[in-house]
């Protein structure tokens, strides 16, 4: 009697074995059926935008062209005076972007004006606000204001959109 439990229960798992590896089997072939055939569909969805967002991202490239940089070498040095009458001296390099290389170019031509006016404009500047990241960003805003001014009085086109420190010294 014993013999033919034994038996039965062997049975038992050998065909539950086999149930789970038939179930493993078919749930692995539809994981591949899907995937053949799902799989392009999906790719073609998220690789093809519609056609509208095609052409709105192509006009947005098309007109953002790459930046360009120029240095206001050498670094600019500038005295002025803090609340109480104390002289102190600030040492900035700065580099100005574009995107046309008219205006890299024209900015390099007219340099000594640009550094000039960005002298006459720094020593003016509030020492106490230097400290802060505030007063360095008004810095770069009033700066930019400054070349932009000098592009539009020499080339007629403001052409610089942005001015970035590339060092700054205070003391």
């Amino acid at each position: 009697m014993a013999d033919s439990e034994n038996k039965e229960q062997v049975t038992e798992k050998k065909s539950g074995r086999l149930v789970r590896a038939l179930v493993a089997g078919v749930g692995a072939a539809v994981l591949v059926i899907l995937g053949v055939f799902a799989g392009p569909m999906l790719r073609g969805v998220v690789s093809d935008p519609p056609v509208e967002a095609q052409s709105a991202d192509e006009g947005a490239a098309g007109s953002k062209k790459p930046a360009l940089y120029a240095s206001l070498h050498p670094p600019l040095v500038v005295n002025f005076k803090d609340n109480f009458g104390d002289s102190h001296y600030m040492q900035v390099t700065m580099e100005v972007m574009a995107r046309d290389q008219k205006a890299i170019d024209a900015v390099k031509e007219h340099t000594p004006v640009i550094r000039n006016a960005l002298i006459l404009r720094y020593g003016n500047v509030d020492y106490d606000s230097l400290g802060t990241r505030a007063g360095k960003e008004q810095m770069l805003a009033d700066g930019l204001k400054e070349i932009q001014d000098v592009m539009t009085q020499q080339i007629g086109q403001a052409g610089v959109e942005a001015v970035y420190f590339t060092s700054l010294i205070i003391q």
